[in-house]
Parts: structure tokens; sequence; C-alpha cells
């Protein structure tokens, strides 16, 4: 997978994460955006790149800033290189 795919990746489970949090269906959720569900689920799995008119929709919707969708902590587990190098500082 490519770096900018991962990335995609992060943010779809991000999103996700944000959804479950907020008690909503997929459906709900992606019909509070104006969304297809089938779209929305895409995008939480990382198989398609958000649109920024609705990743402005997103964050509206759940009432933060871009900063706080960058913080939020990944489910992702480490990566065995990045591990390595704290190691190493």
């Amino acid at each position: 997978m490519t770096a900018d795919g991962r990335k995609v990746e992060i943010l779809g489970r991000r999103l996700r994460r944000l959804r479950r949090e907020s008690k909503l269906s997929p459906e709900e959720l992606a019909g509070r955006i104006g969304l297809d569900p089938q779209d929305l689920a895409r995008i939480e799995r990382g198989e398609a790149r958000v649109g920024i008119e609705t990743l402005f929709r997103l964050l509206s919707e759940f009432q933060i800033d871009l900063r706080h969708l960058a913080s939020l902590a990944s489910d992702e587990p480490e990566e065995p290189i990045e591990r390595f190098r704290r190691t190493l500082t």
C-alpha cells in the first residue's frame, strides 16, 4: 500500500470512529451530510478518498476542526519500523 493509500485508510477509520462515538448509523450520517450510504462505507473502509466538500460537512456534523481530526489516535497498530526508531532515541 502506498503512503497516500495508508492515509486514506487511516482517515476512514477515524471518521468511522467518530460516527460510532456519535451513535449514528452509516445511513443516518450519510443522510445528514447528503452522501450515499455506499459512498460513506467506501470512505470508512479506506477504499475511496473523501472530497473536500464532504470532509467539511463531516467536520461540521461532528463539530470538530481539521486539527482535531488529525490528532485522533488511530486504531492502527504501530508499524514495526516506527517502534524500532523510537527505541533508538
